[in-house]
């Protein structure tokens, strides 16, 4: 999939599905892209261009955002597959993260589960 700026025709984004994309839909908060293929649907944060969900299905033709975002529908021909997709920003999964351990993360905890995340989102230095 690519994202163009339609103003100016340049790519401004892309991303790698894996497979034909049979569907898209946007997600109500404007930063999730659903992307139906061939066996499932994937949710990429369109911010950080980072798959963030992939949700197997057999064959999705239509995919859909309930109006607030927590669900997506899946059409596969015959049947509706609803999925409860309401995912934390990676900061609030962050500081539940934070809280759940009681501590900040080491360097290698930080390195190995927020990867994607600059070093000043990790853990706040006081965890209470």
């Amino acid at each position: 999939m690519r994202t163009w700026d339609v103003r100016t025709g340049r790519l401004q984004d892309s991303f790698r599905a894996g497979d034909e994309v049979a569907s898209l839909a946007f997600g109500s908060d404007g930063r999730t892209l659903a992307a139906g293929t061939a066996r499932a649907v994937q949710l990429w944060d369109l911010a950080s261009g980072q798959l963030r969900l992939t949700l197997p299905s057999r064959s999705p033709t239509t995919v859909a955002f309930s109006p607030d975002g927590r669900l997506v529908a899946i059409g596969t021909g015959g049947s509706v597959e609803l999925w409860n997709v309401d995912l934390p920003d990676p900061a609030h999964a962050i500081r539940t993260v934070c809280e759940a351990v009681n501590r900040t993360l080491t360097p290698p905890e930080q390195s190995r589960y927020l990867h994607d995340q600059p070093a000043e989102t990790g853990c706040p230095q006081a965890v209470r």
